[in-house]
């Protein structure tokens, strides 16, 4: 569950409760300052709103003179520029929420084995394997799809033995939108789609993911402090 906060007017008042991504869009949208302190429900700790998240930022390139080296000759090809090598801030895989119906039906399969009448003890077995069936079904749906974000690009894979990729470089994204639904959307779980210019077949969707709106804001960050 998402931790609950509230806000401290100027005045000592408070306003709230409000979950973490709530924080985190007002202040994305500037109503909320990083300065404005936010009192945490649980421990009652009293924070500034720009401390409760920590987002992985790029780190800044330094440019280093570069030596004097003579001209080559005319035969001479130069050797092009080594580029930077992109650093993985984010791995991820839809939230094992996305298969509650299975582990619901896997449980009821379980319990309905145990609580059997002795004269159906051949059911035991038979549920047991079906039971199991089930929750390693949902879990290999669960591994065949990762996410990933560089600092270059976002990406996924999808497969378990012969994978398949889709990718879109960061520099490449227009738009970025968050869809949340049901009781998973109350809980911080969304599909974040990255769109590019191109069209949507060329977009990357992250479906269904835990802190949607923080790795939107790392992906904004990332292109903020890219170079024009």
């Amino acid at each position: 569950m998402s931790e609950e906060y509230y806000i401290i007017q100027a005045d000592g008042s408070r306003t709230g409760p409000c979950a973490e991504e709530e924080i985190l869009d007002l202040l994305e949208s500037g109503d909320l300052a990083p300065d404005d302190q936010c009192l945490h429900a649980a421990s009652g700790r009293i924070t500034p709103a720009g401390s409760l998240f920590q987002v992985i930022a790029p780190e800044p390139v330094v440019k280093e003179p570069v030596p004097w080296q003579p001209a080559p000759f005319p035969d001479e090809k130069e050797k092009p520029a080594a580029r930077p090598r992109p650093r993985l801030l984010y791995r991820g895989s839809p939230s094992a929420l996305n298969y509650w119906r299975s582990i619901v039906l896997a449980g009821v399969l379980f319990a309905g084995g145990f609580l059997a009448p002795s004269s159906m003890s051949a059911l035991l077995p038979l549920t047991q394997i079906a039971g199991s069936l089930i929750l390693l079904s949902a879990m290999l749906r669960l591994i065949r799809t990762q996410y990933f974000i560089t600092t270059v690009r976002v990406e996924i894979h999808t497969g378990l033995l012969a994978r398949s990729t889709r990718e879109l470089r960061i520099a490449d994204i227009r738009a970025m939108q968050i869809e949340r639904r049901g009781v998973a959307g109350l809980i911080g779980i969304g599909t974040l789609t990255f769109s590019s210019a191109a069209g949507p077949q060329d977009d990357v969707v992250f479906r269904q993911i835990r802190r949607a709106a923080a790795l939107k804001h790392l992906v904004r960050r990332l292109q903020d402090a890219a170079p024009a």
